[in-house]
């Protein structure tokens, strides 16, 4: 936990406060509604929101940084950077693509303090990677190689392909959350791949 998180700001998004306070009719409330009532104060609406998108921004943030305590931790600050930003939502885009964007530049703003700007440690793919026990030896071996691939890319590179195929955003969000313009992103999307084919093996200079 971030040693500058409030306790207040803690409550809010503490597991155990989750489960107790959520109710059934809550889950059925469509995102808008919840958004809504979260950005006038409702802290068991702001709740359910974290509980829906928490997942995908702990799973964005760990395959950018490779370190899971450290994704947990830019996770804490994501949803109260959301939380205290609300008020100003507008609504223009998707709360989750909103998220994406936050999350991002939290993430760069991380390795702006930290200076981290070197390459992924050498155990990226084995942290970022959830485990899978089904997993074949060839396959998990290839998952290993592709982890390793994506964490040698330039970052503008590695934020494409990690939003457009690990996230499944679409070239607009992605264009919005990483502040590009779309013919860009598809322009990064084009060199990184061709770079991992490069890196893998699988095509010429």
């Amino acid at each position: 936990m971030s040693s500058n998180v409030s306790s207040d700001s803690i409550s809010i998004l503490e597991p155990a406060i989750l489960r107790q306070r959520r109710s059934l009719e809550l889950e059925g409330i469509p995102e808008e509604t919840l958004v809504g009532r979260a950005g006038r104060g409702d802290r068991v609406a702001f709740a359910e929101l974290v509980r829906r998108h928490q997942g995908k921004v702990r799973a964005l943030l760990l395959r950018l940084s490779g370190d899971r305590s450290l994704a947990d931790d830019l996770a804490q600050e994501v949803f109260l950077r959301a939380y205290r930003g609300l008020v100003g939502f507008e609504g223009r885009s998707s709360f989750g693509t909103w998220l994406y964007r936050i999350s991002y530049n939290v993430y760069l703003n991380h390795r702006a303090r930290t200076r981290s700007f070197a390459a992924l440690p050498e155990d990226y793919d084995v942290r970022a990677a959830a485990p899978d026990d089904s997993m074949s030896v060839p396959r998990s071996d290839l998952r290993r190689d592709l982890g390793a691939a994506i964490a040698e890319l330039p970052e503008r590179y590695r934020a494409v392909i990690v939003l457009y195929y690990l996230q499944e955003v679409s070239y607009p969000e992605i264009a919005e959350i990483l502040e590009l313009p779309l013919g860009t992103v598809k322009t990064h999307l084009h060199r990184a791949k061709r770079m991992l084919r490069q890196q893998m093996g699988g095509g010429a200079p």
